[in-house]
């Protein structure tokens, strides 16, 4: 292998250093032919060390991904087809026209790869318009594997022009891309589902392996106003590399001089904008994902058409399960299957290749064994509701995590609401006290058992029911920088994060961010005045507790929200959830204590006032004690009972003594204490109280 001169003495020392290293595989691949100058050669094995800011370690770790990506059978023959497609062609310009699958593509996706002229570095240029970039046309008309395959050698491609631009100028060749975003509405600037794709089988398991720094900058032109302005101010937040190699413009840049000059002249320029065919400026293609996000009905039509379709396709495998009775409904019904469309947004190719690393998933880690599991601790409670207690280790790991798994009451529309404290979730003290893989079983039976309690509540309504997710940020740490990192945590739990990705899908609704900080709060209203809805839909930060929220307390109900805040405990501080204490209670403020009940069961809890200094001059101190009862709602009952009861409120005084009130449950509840002292505005008071409880007696029919 050569070593040209431009190469600096750095980079002749590593591509030595491969050479000695990888000898074997070299050697290997110089006697089958395959040692290909544009991926092997010095130019392209000297690009490695500086994508990785002369790490050389680093730079060996992704040579060897680069021999473990080019020795698959399917990739070595694409780049030899790439290879004998340049060889044979006869004209000057190679462009995407000599690629595999060109003739489909080319439809859908109009691109320049090679400009004619080069930049005055020397670099070739290449431009995109995003209205040549049909990516629904793309999902729904193309077969998805010749996008890939097409995409994919378009970077061999790239390599190939690359080395040779480099040896013939005796520099380091590389691209400046140009994206037009010319003719793209603020809502089309970004695609999830054909971005997710994109990356997932071109990107990250193709490009980013086999093409080192080749693109030495991007210009991004005519893009909306609002997006060039929010770059602006982003700047200051983003990583000099990364800074180095954008520039974001809101307009063409005709009249800017250092633009033109560097993408080839004004001649060059201005039939890039003139080659513009607007592929992607039919929406007839277009789905309304609004409506997809918020749809809660049952499957339609359409969808249970391509429900039989994916049937059809994965009739092997279903047909295994249901011979087994492992065909479980919330994973394997029309309305599971209605959820993979729609969280795919109805293409029936990503749809496919979600469920297809679902199914291997499953059997990877024994899903089967835990839908059982948990179906059947489920079906042994009563009603259609789930519980934390009802996950394995529950015990041992709610003394570091707490949470309402399910509220009582659902939304108007038939949600489940789930209530997450991150001051209840003390991550380190989890790490350190908990053994790792029974926190694993926990959030894996935790996902497993959202499913099946979604698939139930489902099929009670005859909709599709989803969690709705309320994180409270109170007592977490969270400052200006986000929450507080636990390395110890963080890092284990994204193998928790994927599982949940990969087995459940649209099940999950909005996210209610409460106690936020103020200036995250003013920071991300702001932010979703200038973006797509559906860049924001998932998250909704509230200012403060909720309370003061409208729409939120129609969603929440105003009475079960203060249960949910009533059940913070504040692990995070070293509090505890005790059934006695001593405790201050500050003006204007008040305790509350939940607790679940059992049909049957009785609570008690006994309060004495303190007395105060200040009570000579200012009164006897008091406390208002109250409670509240919400029930297990009657999902399926034709008239359903009351759903929530309050207990007189009653004033306790300090030479009152001892107070003891009490409250026997008729249905399934949860029952939130309350010492208030909110009408005193001056003083705190002083509390102790004791909460006990009884089973109910043995004689009570079940």
């Amino acid at each position: 292998m050569d070593c040209p001169d431009f190469l600096s003495q750095e980079e002749k020392d590593f591509v030595e250093s491969i050479r000695q290293r990888f000898s074997e595989e070299l050697t290997s691949r110089e006697a089958e032919g395959k040692a290909y100058l544009c991926f092997f050669g010095s130019v392209a094995v000297a690009r490695i060390l500086g994508a990785v800011e002369g790490n050389v370690d680093k730079a060996h770790e992704w040579f060897q991904t680069l021999l473990r990506t080019l020795s698959d059978p399917k990739t070595e023959a694409l780049v030899q087809d790439v290879l004998q497609r340049v060889a044979d062609c006869k004209s000057e310009k190679r462009d995407g026209s000599i690629l595999p699958h060109y003739d489909t593509v080319k439809d859908f996706f109009n691109v320049q790869l090679c400009a004619p002229k080069l930049s005055p570095d020397g670099d070739a240029i290449m431009y995109m318009a995003m209205q040549d970039l049909d990516r629904d046309g793309i999902l729904q008309h193309l077969d998805w594997e010749h996008w890939v395959t097409f995409s994919r050698a378009c970077t061999v491609l790239h390599c190939v022009i690359l080395d040779e631009i480099s040896r013939e100028s005796n520099r380091m060749a590389r691209i400046t891309l140009i994206v037009d975003a010319e003719g793209l509405s603020l809502e089309g600037m970004a695609h999830r589902t054909f971005s997710r794709a994109h990356r997932r089988d071109v990107i990250d398991s193709f490009q980013q392996k086999v093409a080192a720094e080749i693109v030495a900058s991007v210009y991004v032109v005519n893009v909306p106003w609002t997006i060039a302005n929010l770059f602006g101010l982003c700047k200051t937040f983003l990583p000099a590399k990364f800074l180095q190699k954008f520039r974001v413009l809101s307009g063409d840049s005709l009249k800017d001089t250092s633009f033109v000059t560097q993408c080839g002249g004004q001649e060059q320029v201005s039939s890039f904008f003139e080659s513009r065919k607007g592929l992607a400026s039919d929406n007839s293609h277009t789905h309304d994902r609004h409506q997809l996000f918020n749809m809660n009905t049952w499957p339609d039509e359409d969808e249970l058409q391509s429900i039989a379709h994916l049937r059809e396709k994965f009739g092997q495998q279903i047909s295994e399960r249901k011979q087994r009775g492992a065909d479980w409904p919330c994973f394997f019904s029309d309305l599971a299957l209605a959820r993979v469309l729609r969280g795919n947004e109805r293409y029936f190719s990503e749809a496919s290749n979600w469920f297809q690393a679902f199914l291997k998933k499953m059997e990877k880690y024994n899903v089967d064994a835990i839908v059982k599991e948990m179906t059947q601790r489920l079906e042994s409670g009563e009603g259609s509701r789930a519980s934390f207690n009802m996950l394995p280790h529950a015990d041992e790991i709610g003394k570091y995590f707490r949470c309402t798994f399910s509220a009582m009451k659902l939304t108007p529309a038939g949600d489940v609401i789930w209530f997450i404290p991150l001051g209840d979730f003390d991550r380190k003290s989890l790490a350190e006290n908990v053994q790792w893989e029974h926190f694993v079983e926990f959030v894996r039976a935790m996902i497993v058992l959202r499913a099946i309690e979604a698939q139930k509540l489902s099929e009670g309504q005859h909709r599709m029911a989803k969690c709705i997710a309320i994180v409270d940020l109170q007592g977490s740490g969270i400052g200006t920088t986000g929450v507080p990192k636990v390395e110890s945590f963080d890092e284990p739990n994204q193998k928790n994060v994927a599982f949940m990705r990969e087995i459940i899908i649209d099940i999950l609704g909005p996210v209610y961010v409460l106690n936020a900080p103020w200036v995250a709060v003013k920071a991300f209203n702001w932010f979703q005045s200038l973006v797509p809805e559906r860049f924001s839909r998932k998250l909704v930060l509230l200012d403060g507790d909720g309370t003061a929220d409208p729409d939120f307390l129609d969603l929440v109900g105003e009475s079960q929200l203060k249960h949910l805040l009533a059940t913070r405990v504040g692990l995070l501080s070293g509090e505890v959830d005790g059934d006695f204490g001593d405790t201050v209670v500050s003006a204007g403020e008040s305790l509350s204590k939940c607790r679940d009940l059992k049909r049957g069961e009785s609570i008690s809890w006994a309060t004495t006032v303190e007395a105060g200094d200040a009570d000579s001059w200012l009164g006897v101190s008091d406390i208002i004690s109250s409670a509240t009862v919400i029930f297990h709602p009657e999902l399926n009952a034709q008239e359903v009972a009351e759903d929530e009861v309050s207990l007189e409120e009653l004033p306790i005084l300090a030479s009152d003594g001892e107070v003891t009130r009490e409250y026997t449950a008729d249905r399934d509840c949860v029952i939130t204490l309350c010492w208030s002292n909110e009408h005193s505005r001056m003083r705190a008071k002083g509390l102790r109280y004791h909460i006990e409880l009884q089973a109910k007696p043995s004689s009570d029919p079940k």
